[in-house]
């Protein structure tokens, strides 16, 4: 996959949102990381990433609340699409996700590195 595939990281978590970094930089990936769901986004809202990873419990402003605000006003470039990170399970916030635009759910818990990079293959395409 060329280097100019650029993935999008929204997760509070310090040292996950670092791995996952790491192990996609390493595949050849443009990451950017965002640290909770103000920052993230903005950064999406100026588009231009293939795929966005979003955690869903964040502070300032939660996975919901960043779909809900890319809603209201979308990216100004295309942005590719959401996938929620989650450790709660696949639940009523995961589906309510997927109603407001998320297109898939992968549960941090049980994500290997390797699993990581098929899944972000699989939905960049």
């Amino acid at each position: 996959m060329p280097k100019n595939k650029k993935i999008l990281i929204v997760e509070d978590d310090e040292p996950l949102r670092d791995m996952y970094k790491m192990i996609l930089e390493k595949e050849e990936f443009d990451v950017t990381t965002a640290n909770d769901g103000v920052d993230g986004l903005a950064k999406a809202r100026k588009g231009g990433f293939d795929l966005v990873l979003l955690d869903l419990m964040m502070p300032n402003l939660d996975g919901l609340g960043f779909l809900k605000g890319l809603k209201e006003e979308s990216a100004k470039t295309k942005l590719g699409p959401i996938v929620v990170l989650s450790n709660a399970g696949y639940d009523t916030v995961a589906k309510e996700a997927e109603s407001m635009g998320a297109i898939g759910f992968l549960m941090k818990a049980e994500l290997l590195p390797k699993e990581l990079v098929a899944k972000v293959r699989q939905y960049i395409g």
